[in-house]
């Protein structure tokens, strides 16, 4: 399958790659999120050293990296079988051959954090090289990670000994849907949705169907059945990186049922609240949990968490938690058909709605950023107060202008009412100028139309056509 998306993320890095000086790059991310791939796309027509760090040994780890540097042309192959230490080894890039075509050398360590574990001292040895010899090399360096919590906390914090040498922090975060459903070109654009509703926006779990299958057929195979990678994913990727999985498993599986506050969550886990926030801290750094406070929010709310609330924000977790986890004794007999029926099936268009109402807001987001909007949105989110919610609201950064909009994805068409109602719950945001934007998989009645369509109307309908258009266009 050829390549699909990263474009800003690959033009963020030839920026980078071709500055005058010498670059060192931290790019990093959650796992599974494609960054080998991307640096790998990037590498491409460049003399490039790329080592791909495994969990070994420091021993190993030096002799691979010899290999590759002698290999590459450095100097004393003839009488080092490899180099005796990091500092030694590292410093010798500074002494490849030029590349052939005059240009800038590029260095890839990815997996950086298995070079750390094996030898601590690592960011002291490059930190020092750096200073002293390799930014005035003709060098790109890219350090790669997954290990989000050790890029953040043992390289890029004030406590590390690389603080303040980067050139370049790129945070690689899963494909937008308008990239993601371009795994699934032969698609319909409901079953594009629904796809991406399920998969989210990881290229290791979208690269796991099969797009010349149904999506009924790809579920089955490629999740609920038991040898399937995806079967076991979200509990591999839990043991990798978190301990008391079960303890996770329990907080995950409340926010998947619809537990969105601290308390709603610690009274499903039985856990006291304090141990339950500190679990979600870590699950938010993992890119799994994400914390959303009202569009109109003020900055001292954000502080203060007075009104924030939890969600999923990884598509594939929510499923695999809705699905796979409460069936687990069914699905591990082998009774897949069953279970895609009976639980799968009756409540999959529900199901998608939340990452559906997600597809709407980063919508809006790339309408503001390609200035296709009424105006450019200062915060793009939700909104709520105790008895009402919006899907969908954007705020102008003068803060007296908005858009609300109301997200279903259903097959029967929204009618005027659905308008009505959203106009009586956005009477109550404060904010005086307001338009009202309908997202709808089913299509819309032809009295909202009409409505829609009259001079100087406040009201923009938009079906799965439209959300699509903007990857195409943008």
């Amino acid at each position: 399958m050829a390549f699909i998306g990263r474009r800003d993320d690959l033009e963020l890095l030839e920026d980078c790659f071709r500055e005058k000086r010498a670059q060192l790059v931290f790019v990093y991310g959650r796992r599974r999120v494609g960054k080998t791939e991307t640096l790998t796309q990037f590498a491409k027509g460049k003399d490039t050293l790329f080592f791909a760090a495994q969990n070994a040994t420091k021993e190993d780890q030096l002799a691979s990296f010899s290999r590759l540097m002698f290999d590459a042309g450095a100097p004393g192959r003839e009488y080092l079988s490899q180099y005796p230490t990091w500092e030694a080894a590292l410093s010798e890039l500074a002494r490849l051959p030029e590349p052939s075509d005059g240009g800038r050398r590029l260095v890839i360590f990815d997996e950086f954090p298995y070079l750390a574990k094996s030898d601590p001292s690592l960011p002291s040895v490059l930190q020092n090289l750096w200073d002293h010899t390799l930014r005035h090399a003709n060098l790109m360096i890219v350090i790669c990670g997954s290990s989000m919590s050790f890029i953040e906390k043992e390289l890029l914090s004030e406590k590390s000994p690389l603080y303040g040498r980067a050139t370049g922090i790129l945070k690689m975060t899963p494909l937008p849907y308008w990239d993601a459903v371009k795994f699934f070109p032969d698609y319909s654009v409901e079953d594009k949705a629904l796809a991406y509703a399920i998969l989210g926006g990881v290229p290791r779990y979208l690269e796991e169907f099969d797009p010349e299958e149904s999506l009924e057929a790809n579920i089955k195979r490629r999740i609920l059945r038991r040898i399937a990678p995806l079967y076991s994913e979200v509990e591999f990727l839990l043991h990798e990186e978190l301990r008391e999985t079960a303890k996770y498993n329990s907080i995950i599986r409340a926010i998947a049922l619809g537990g969105t506050s601290l308390n709603e969550i610690a009274t499903h886990t039985m856990m006291p609240g304090a141990t339950v926030a500190a679990y979600l801290s870590n699950l938010m750094e993992l890119g799994i949990v994400e914390r959303e406070f009202p569009a109109s929010a003020k900055i001292k709310e954000h502080a203060k968490g007075a009104r924030g609330l939890y969600r999923l924000i990884d598509n594939f977790f929510r499923f695999w938690y809705m699905f796979v986890f409460p069936y687990r004794s069914e699905l591990e007999r082998g009774d897949v058909n069953d279970v895609y029926e009976r639980c799968v099936r009756p409540t999959l268009h529900d199901f998608a709605g939340l990452p559906f109402e997600g597809m709407c807001r980063e919508w809006m987001w790339r309408e503001s950023i390609n200035g296709r909007l009424p105006f450019r949105a200062r915060t793009v989110g939700r909104w709520w107060d105790r008895t009402r919610e919006i899907d969908v609201m954007a705020v102008a950064d003068s803060g007296d202008r908005a858009i609300v909009g109301e997200c279903k994805f259903r097959n029967t068409p929204m009618d005027v009412p659905m308008l009505n109602l959203l106009r009586d719950r956005a009477a109550h945001i404060g904010v005086p100028d307001r338009q009202y934007y309908l997202f709808s998989l089913g299509g819309f009645t032809k009295p909202l139309i009409d409505a829609a369509s009259a001079e100087q109307s406040d009201v923009r309908l938009l079906d799965l056509d439209d959300l699509f258009a903007v990857g195409q266009r943008a």
